[in-house]
């Protein structure tokens, strides 16, 4: 082999090699930047794919444009029957009609026959212990029971704990709702019960667990409840550091024609920063909304310029640290 095809013939390998590990990760990358609100970057990342017809990256290039108006709607019907075509079960879901009118409005080509074409997968990928597949038969899959509301409930309940078993971190939420909506959430039993499901993911390290597990003060404790409240904020989740901010905003309020609670004013002044810090990590965190002029014009009144300026500066040090997740995948669409 002369010395020119020896190098040709590496310099295929090289590529081969380096191009396929970019199209493999495209997709991943992808879902990190839209964890972000990173939509545009998330697009381009997954352009490799996209452009290969993966119908997974299909499936999330239309979901994005779902979230950004525009001309972009017009391609929505497109790629989902594209992707649903290739056998991936999301997309054909999202090609039924519900009562959300998401057909109409997105002028999407729905048909009914997708329903059990996407049944039919993801009992094929939960039989192969595919958490997210066995999440979805537990919300979707119609039987007999449903006409008898308290079968229905343990059936969903029984499905959507060998989700969470099999890794569906979204599945306790899941659980949490189904006691909510059929128990006494008050019952001692019932909250220890849904303290269990969500402890299971948090330890996964899923923040909205964290999050819910919050408003179980009376069972893991007020240390627990702050605990949980901060990692999930170190997890880049807002709603975290929002929940974080409360004390130090609101204040119970019987006043009459109230609405139970007000804006509370007698902070003391380190009570003031860390309101002033939680605050500026929310926004730094949840992209979506701006600065609240109002919450702005408190702080002004209530903090010295340098004592702003010095806590802006440790915020931003946080943020370049924490990114903003707001933990989406197939289960947990925006």
């Amino acid at each position: 082999m002369t010395p020119l095809l020896k190098l040709l013939k590496w310099l295929t390998i090289l590529t081969t090699l380096f191009f396929g590990q970019a199209t493999f990760a495209s997709v991943e990358e992808g879902l990190a930047l839209l964890q972000q609100d990173e939509i545009f970057l998330a697009i381009d990342a997954m352009q490799p794919e996209i452009g290969a017809e993966d119908p997974e990256a299909l499936f999330w290039q239309a979901r994005i444009y779902m979230s950004m108006g525009g001309m972009e709607r017009f391609e929505i019907g497109r790629l989902l029957l594209r992707s649903a075509e290739q056998g991936y079960p999301w997309a054909m879901m999202n090609l039924v009609e519900s009562d959300y009118e998401h057909c109409r409005y997105f002028m999407l080509p729905c048909d009914d026959k997708w329903f059990d074409k996407a049944i039919e997968k993801w009992q094929q990928l939960a039989a192969n212990g595919d958490g997210k597949a066995m999440f979805m038969l537990a919300k979707h899959k119609d039987t007999w029971r449903k006409y008898v509301p308290y079968l229905a409930h343990r059936t969903r309940v029984a499905q959507y704990e060998q989700a969470l078993e099999m890794g569906a971190n979204r599945a306790a939420i899941a659980l949490y709702n189904e006691l909510s909506q059929h128990q006494d959430i008050k019952d001692p039993a019932i909250r220890e019960q849904a303290v269990k499901y969500l402890t299971v993911a948090a330890e996964r390290n899923y923040a909205p667990a964290m999050v819910e597990l919050s408003h179980f003060e009376d069972i893991t404790g007020k240390n627990d409840k702050e605990r949980y409240l901060r990692q999930a904020m170190e997890l880049g989740f807002a709603e975290a550091a929002s929940l974080l901010a409360e004390p130090y905003a609101w204040v119970d309020s019987d006043e009459p024609g109230g609405i139970g609670y007000k804006v509370k004013t007698d902070n003391t002044p380190e009570e003031w920063e860390k309101y002033y810090t939680l605050s500026k990590i929310e926004e730094g965190l949840d992209t979506k909304y701006g600065t609240s002029l109002a919450r702005e014009r408190l702080f002004s009144n209530k903090l010295k310029p340098e004592t702003m300026a010095k806590l802006d500066q440790e915020v931003a040090e946080f943020l370049i640290k924490v990114k903003p997740n707001r933990f989406y995948d197939e289960t947990n669409l925006y």
